[in-house]
């Protein structure tokens, strides 16, 4: 065969290989494509995405059902969500003590009916309008930002913050991307270390940012394939593990821990003279320790003893958590619904007594 007939072949045989190549890629990429505009994976029935938290509870959501606690009873349960996804949302303008509870999956308590969470619980007891507001997996930026956003229309006499040991994993990107149970792989904000918030997927490496200008769905999907081929995290390997295995002096956790603190130095002045009282869920070390010295030194009242009674009650038989042997049922929630009252009712007795704005005139 002369040798212009064999570049000829060979031509032919590297186009239909480079045709053959991008006709799978146009077909992958057009896969691709219809799967984004289907929308993204759901998080959970109970949370939608968010452009500036990365999630939110569910607005206008509604469940019920049967669940069961930690000794296999079953009871019902009831969950109803406003219109902006609060759990419990009073009156903005009522004369009673406004106390605005802020958290995560505790606070927004997806075990309980309607009346057993904790805000509900100090709520009938001291005779508050209660505003609650919680959402799965949220840290304490993500929180901050609820703050920020309902604190001048609310207004509230009280601001009670939930803590709960994730949180430190939360505020830290490279935490988050190590932990089995606190990874969303969705975009979510984290504030650095020069001040500023950026929102980022924990799960994206350098991979993802390299591709991140294409315009290919296909691309960055494979990228972010790349960034995490090592496998996500399980739950024996999650950084939660590493941190108590390590204790206070692993740099991530250290981070973690001058991250936190930042934010809570950034909601006490958004708070300004509003009293705020802030209460741990979870009495594991090295994050109670961490959490108990940025109380002291950003001079946080805390409620003291709520994980530890829990515990307690535990030990002493009674039935206190839910089926997934972490959150609360009806009874922990009693529990620390009557321990943050002993904390409530003087900050609401002295606005209570206080002089009105008209009064000091």
């Amino acid at each position: 065969m002369p040798a212009s007939e064999r570049r000829k072949r060979l031509l032919a045989a590297l186009a239909l290989v480079v045709c053959s190549f991008f006709f799978v890629f146009l077909v992958c990429e057009a896969a691709f494509r219809i799967k984004g505009a289907l929308g993204p994976v759901p998080l959970s029935p109970e949370l939608e995405r968010d452009g500036e938290r990365g999630w939110r509870t569910r607005p206008n959501f509604h469940f019920s059902g049967v669940k069961r606690d930690a000794a296999g009873a079953e009871h019902p349960v009831e969950i109803v969500t406003d219109a902006n996804g609060f759990r419990a949302f009073g009156d903005p303008g009522s004369a009673k003590c406004r106390v605005l509870f802020i958290g995560d999956s505790f606070t927004f308590a997806k075990d309980v009916s309607q009346p057993e969470p904790f805000h509900a619980v100090a709520g009938r007891m001291l005779d508050l309008e209660v505003f609650a507001y919680g959402a799965d997996g949220y840290g304490t930026l993500q929180e901050y930002l609820v703050l920020d956003a309902w604190m001048d229309r609310i207004r509230p006499h009280v601001v009670v913050w939930q803590f709960c040991r994730n949180d430190f994993i939360g505020n830290q990107p490279e935490l988050t991307r190590a932990s089995a149970k606190n990874q969303c792989h969705v975009a979510q904000p984290f504030l650095f270390a020069d001040g500023s918030i950026r929102r980022i997927n924990p799960g994206e490496g350098r991979w993802s940012q390299g591709v991140r200008p294409l315009p290919s769905a296909l691309l960055r999907s494979l990228a972010y394939r790349l960034d995490n081929r090592n496998g996500f995290p399980t739950p024996e390997s999650t950084v939660e593990n590493i941190i108590e295995r390590e204790g206070p002096q692993f740099p991530p956790f250290q981070r973690a821990v001058e991250t936190t603190e930042r934010l809570f130095e950034i909601i006490r002045v958004r708070c300004g003279e509003t009293p705020l009282l802030v209460f741990d869920v979870e009495a594991r070390e090295p994050y109670s320790e961490a959490f108990r010295d940025i109380c002291v030194r950003r001079g946080l009242v805390r409620v003291e003893g709520v994980a530890e009674a829990v515990q307690r009650a535990a030990a002493s038989g009674s039935v206190v958590f839910a089926e997934d042997g972490g959150h609360w049922n009806a009874e922990g929630h009693r529990i620390c619904g009557e321990l943050l009252v002993e904390a409530l009712q003087p900050l609401c007795q002295a606005r209570r007594s206080a002089p009105s704005p008209e009064g000091r005139r």
